[in-house]
């Protein structure tokens, strides 16, 4: 099930990379033989709307809609998922699956204009039980994997503890070569809450993460997940 917070005219650039959705096909219970339709509801606190913030369906997530000082003073919004300013330079698009525990949500947030590869991503989905670990050996490991195999070279630039909606998280940043689209940075964080994954990145060309640091920035500031 997809919600599109603003038409789209296009598909989203890099709709199948595989790094961007971390989502497991099947939840630890499914693998064990339960039918998906049986998972236990997942208990939590569903965030509400705010101006000027992206909210996810179900309240797991909040999300500043990008605004970026290179786009000029920001206006009024015009429709839910777009960001204020200029013709809505950005646009926010929400994804989901699953029921109950095993429902896996995520949201993007990407530049309009389709010349400009620059997107940022929060998600959160439930770790199945066999694979569960801490998340420097999650990120470093398993996503670290999909970005190998996604890009023909991947360079780590730095990688350390920091923290992500109150939880110990990791981080990595990294420079990537694509055999289409050429030089890319990205930059994630992961963290581990219970038996749920949470993740927030940000992946583009470089010339364009320099000239929306500032959005970047407040995107690893300000997401937010319910509890």
């Amino acid at each position: 099930m997809g919600r599109q917070a603003a038409p789209l005219s296009r598909a989203l650039p890099l709709a199948a990379l595989a790094s961007c959705l971390a989502c497991p096909a099947q939840s630890g219970d499914e693998q064990a033989g339960a039918s998906p339709s049986a998972a236990p509801v997942d208990s939590f606190e569903p965030l509400g709307p705010e101006p000027g913030r992206f909210l996810a369906e179900d309240g797991r997530i909040r999300v500043p809609v990008p605004v970026s000082a290179v786009d000029g003073e920001p206006g009024s919004e015009s429709e839910p998922g777009s960001a204020p300013g200029s013709e809505s330079a950005w646009e926010c698009l929400e994804d989901s699956h699953g029921e109950g525990s095993a429902r896996a949500v995520a949201i993007r947030c990407r530049r309009t204009d389709p010349r400009e590869f620059l997107f940022f991503s929060a998600k959160t989905h439930r770790q199945p039980r066999p694979q569960r670990t801490d998340a420097e050996t999650l990120l470093m490991s398993l996503y670290r994997a999909d970005n190998e195999a996604f890009f023909s070279r991947v360079e780590y630039l730095r990688d350390g503890p920091t923290t992500l909606a109150g939880a110990r998280a990791w981080e990595a940043e990294l420079d990537a070569e694509h055999p289409r689209l050429g030089a890319i940075r990205k930059r994630e964080r992961l963290a581990i809450t219970g038996d749920r994954v949470l993740a927030i990145s940000a992946e583009g060309r470089p010339e364009l993460w320099e000239q929306h640091a500032d959005a970047i920035e407040a995107w690893f500031a300000s997401v937010e997940f319910a509890r």
